[in-house]
């Protein structure tokens, strides 16, 4: 992986010219995402291709010590940075490339094939007993409303947060699903799931419900904030401001 954490990529944004620092102070009701608006739809300036610059707002109204960052993936430059290629045609090549491997014919094809096999090897989640996500862990006294969440549109019903990843499980092949599905805040517990009937985290919620009906189950369901920047790099086009708020 590229980048162990996000204050890792804003770090290789900056150094590659590729950041835009705001010290001014700016509400995340409306403020935030309407620059963003404007900036992203710049032309080519300076050292800036078309897109314009990463944003990392340093004061954000209401929310002491906060940070957010938006527009990290609003040109082709940056995504290419953050899947460390030349090329975007790169990494379809590389999935091309593992979806016509071919049976081994002989000892020598089988050697041929180590470093690949090798390769398909890391690809897989690896179980771990702790990580830095477990640092701070916030039960009784958690509240959405801590973070600056930012609200887009001023027709839009409230805030939400814009690139999750909400991982959910097959009640009845067992097999993880992760979607990028908005969440939209209700109240500092409650958030609605913005999932269409044809994704699978919504086949996952509907299979989970009747068995709830029928045995009382419970969906097991978890949202990450904050994921490493390349696993959700390919689905930062689908929305027009994927925004992380940063906690000092």
């Amino acid at each position: 992986m590229a980048y162990s954490d996000l204050r890792e990529w804003i770090s290789a944004l900056d150094k590659a010219g590729e950041l835009k620092r705001i010290r001014a102070e700016a509400d995340p009701i409306l403020e935030i995402t309407e620059i963003t608006d404007r900036v992203s739809k710049w032309g080519a300036r300076g050292h800036c291709g078309p897109g314009g610059p990463a944003l990392l707002f340093e004061n954000v109204k209401g929310y002491p010590g906060a940070k957010v960052l938006i527009n990290q993936f609003g040109s082709e430059r940056r995504m290419k940075l953050a899947l460390e290629v030349d090329s975007l045609d790169e990494i379809a090549a590389r999935i091309k490339m593992f979806m016509e491997i071919k049976s081994p014919q002989g000892l020598l094809d089988k050697i041929k094939m180590l470093p690949m096999l090798a390769e398909l090897g890391k690809f897989f989640p690896k179980e771990v007993s702790t990580g830095p996500c477990k640092e701070v862990i916030k039960k009784g006294d958690f509240s959405l409303l801590d973070f600056p969440i930012l609200k887009c549109w001023p027709k839009d019903g409230g805030r939400f947060i814009t690139l999750p990843s909400v991982i959910t499980l097959d009640p009845k092949s067992g097999k993880r699903n992760v979607g990028t599905y908005r969440l939209h805040v209700y109240d500092e517990r409650t958030t609605g799931m913005h999932w269409q009937r044809q994704k699978h985290g919504a086949e996952h919620y509907r299979q989970q419900m009747r068995n709830k009906a029928a045995e009382g189950a419970e969906h097991p369901l978890i949202a990450a904030l904050d994921m490493p920047k390349v696993s959700w790099s390919p689905v930062a086009w689908r929305w027009q401001w994927p925004s992380v708020p940063i906690r000092q």
